[in-house]
């Protein structure tokens, strides 16, 4: 019952609230409070066959991509802390399966990419955390509709 209210948040967009922590550029990096065994990262490495690349400069884009797939559960978020994760994460978040997928290829280095989901996670969760009284009082509308 809990995943179709998440389901339904997930699909609504709020650009604004996104746009406020998508585009935050990175001043200082956050405490750690995500434990490292919780984040599950997928890299690629490809490796050409022949002497050398045509162009020296040229490389895979997909390269440097890292996606990262951590469970909300262990975020250590309350429900409406879930909900509201949900709701600015839109189509990044799987109802279904409990399971928010983020990824970067913004920087040409997979420790750097690493490093800006890892922020990124940070601030997507102190976002999650903080009280929304429009969001609140939505949520606990749906919650008490069905």
């Amino acid at each position: 019952m809990q995943r179709t209210m998440l389901a339904r948040l997930c699909r609504s967009a709020r650009p604004a609230a996104v746009r406020r922590f998508a585009d935050a550029p990175i001043t200082q990096a956050l405490p750690r409070t995500i434990p490292e065994e919780a984040l599950d990262f997928e890299m690629r490495m490809y490796v050409h066959a022949g002497r050398k690349l045509p162009v020296p400069e040229a490389h895979m884009i997909s390269e440097y991509k890292v996606k990262l797939r951590v469970k909300v559960e262990d975020l250590g978020l309350d429900d409406i802390g879930a909900a509201r994760l949900a709701y600015l994460t839109g189509p990044r978040f799987d109802a279904a399966r409990g399971v928010l997928t983020l990824t970067a290829e913004r920087f040409p280095s997979r420790t750097e990419n690493r490093r800006y989901l890892i922020h990124q996670l940070e601030l997507l969760k102190q976002a999650a955390s903080e009280a929304d009284d429009e969001f609140d009082a939505a949520w606990r509308r749906l919650k008490e509709g069905e």
